[in-house]
């Protein structure tokens, strides 16, 4: 009897949060924390989280957001500059860092609309940056 109570101790013991230390939650395979200056620098910022693969955070639409990730090879990458872009007037003082884990890859990387020279890049997962907010 002794060796049964002892035994079932164990069982019950191995099955209240024997791994992961995670509190139960899940882990999502994108976490990112975005901090968006929608003014430029010299303004003021606001941050969120957002995680994708499944969903979550405070992002304002980590639906669209995750979408737009996870439609792009690599979404922290270059995109080639439009023809002539130096030409082109400023679009735009906005500027936003992503920082984390993006499927296993630690990222930190900026984003700006300072000129039509690096607004692709902005453009390419435009909802991770919602504006009217």
């Amino acid at each position: 009897m002794r060796r049964a109570a002892a035994l079932l101790s164990l069982l019950l013991l191995a099955g209240c949060g024997g791994g992961g230390g995670d509190g139960g939650g899940t882990t999502s395979k994108i976490d990112l924390t975005l901090t968006l200056w929608p003014s430029g620098v010299n303004g003021d910022s606001v941050t969120w989280q957002l995680q994708c693969e499944p969903t979550g955070g405070d992002h304002p639409d980590p639906a669209a957001a995750c979408a737009a990730l996870t439609s792009v090879r690599d979404p922290f990458g270059p995109v080639p500059p439009p023809a002539r872009c130096k030409e082109i007037p400023e679009s735009g003082p906005e500027l936003a860092v992503l920082e984390g884990n993006f499927r296993g890859r630690k990222v930190r990387s900026t984003f700006s609309r300072a000129s039509a020279c690096v607004t692709p890049r902005w453009d390419r997962i435009a909802p991770v940056f919602p504006a009217g907010f």
